[in-house]
């Protein structure tokens, strides 16, 4: 216990530097923000569009889709924002700047997820807070004490699915050096999945984005349970914080396989 509250302690104090770092320069902090916002609104207009010309897609209207989108904008911020320098891992292999993270007693996770924030993330997920009532109230669908109870299981859960599947495909620099094709297949994977239901791309793609890359337990399989669609049942939606931790006990072993196969680029 004492070992955790000091490396959240170290955690707090990296995070705290960065930020300070980050608004020393406030015109490109708020730069940032605006261009993110602006293609967050870019993506609402294409599922407008899309929802408007079609009406619904299978049993979800324009509503369900805004909260399907809203989940994954929350779930994926809470990679994007405090864990985002995980995809980064090649990038410190290949330069040699990893080599400075083992000579530090200091975990080097926490050195590495804290030596930097991707602070736009919280476009997402203010974009998200404002879709989900949003599409809630379109859909005239009111939520009681166990749906938000399970709402935020789902979200926490979600998150860290997201960051697991970017910290496993980023782990695997450690034996390849690099990753950057294998992370390219899965970004195309979560832009599928990220505003429409998997069910409209057939049972194949489904058993990939549930089985093998779990990313429609970001948004789909909540959405399904807290919307009460019939597109999967409940047990199978409940599975996301199972999902969450297993995925966690991988990334933890190969984590450290990681570091003990890990070699020096010597750059």
């Amino acid at each position: 216990m004492r070992e955790v509250k000091a490396g959240l302690k170290m955690y707090g104090s990296l995070l705290k530097m960065t930020m300070r770092g980050i608004l020393q320069y406030r015109a490109d902090f708020w730069m940032s923000l605006v261009s993110v916002s602006l293609l967050n609104g870019a993506n609402i207009v294409q599922l407008s569009v899309i929802s408007w010309r079609f009406h619904a897609l299978g049993s979800w209207q324009v509503g369900d889709l805004l909260v399907l989108y809203g989940l994954f904008m929350i779930s994926w911020s809470i990679f994007s924002v405090f864990f985002y320098r995980l995809s980064k891992i090649e990038d410190e292999i290949v330069s040699g700047s990893f080599d400075v993270y083992l000579l530090r007693p200091v975990s080097p996770f926490l050195q590495l997820v804290g030596g930097d924030i991707k602070y736009t993330g919280l476009c997402d997920t203010l974009l998200g807070v404002v879709l989900i009532p949003t599409g809630l109230s379109m859909t005239g669908t009111h939520w009681g004490l166990w749906q938000i109870f399970w709402f935020v299981i789902f979200v926490l859960s979600g998150g860290a699915i997201a960051v697991c599947i970017k910290f496993l495909i980023s782990c695997v620099t450690f034996w390849t050096t690099k990753a950057s094709a294998l992370s390219q297949v899965f970004i195309q994977i979560y832009l599928l999945t990220q505003k429409y239901p998997v069910t409209i791309f057939g049972p194949a793609f489904r058993v990939l984005v549930t089985g093998l890359v779990p990313v429609a337990y970001l948004n789909f399989y909540p959405a399904v349970y807290l919307l009460g669609k019939p597109d999967a049942p409940p047990w199978v939606c409940m599975l996301a914080p199972v999902i969450a931790m297993v995925l966690a006990g991988i990334a933890a072993l190969v984590w450290r396989r990681g570091l003990r196969r890990y070699n020096s680029s010597g750059a």
